[in-house]
């Protein structure tokens, strides 16, 4: 039997949260030591101290899942053009 060294990972993974900035709806997450907001719309803003004031961080989301969601057209179409079963 031999010993296998235990190797950690060379980065974290990257985390996304769900959040609101001004009542407009979005993710948030950090690349590169920049924190940055992303808007349902597409637009990308990086957040400043003076922008905290009207920033809410909902929950984790997952940078996947912000991405797959974004690309899907946002959370409201997906949730709108599911199929929808009979009972």
């Amino acid at each position: 039997m031999a010993t296998v060294l235990e190797t950690s990972p060379a980065r974290k993974p990257l985390k996304a949260y769900r959040a609101t900035l001004r009542d407009e709806p979005g993710s948030l997450t950090k690349l590169a030591g920049e924190i940055l907001f992303f808007h349902d719309t597409g637009e990308i803003v990086s957040i400043e101290p003076e922008d905290c004031v009207w920033l809410c961080v909902l929950g984790e989301c997952g940078l996947a899942q912000a991405l797959a969601d974004r690309r899907h057209g946002g959370a409201a179409a997906i949730a709108c053009c599911r199929a929808q079963m009979e009972v």
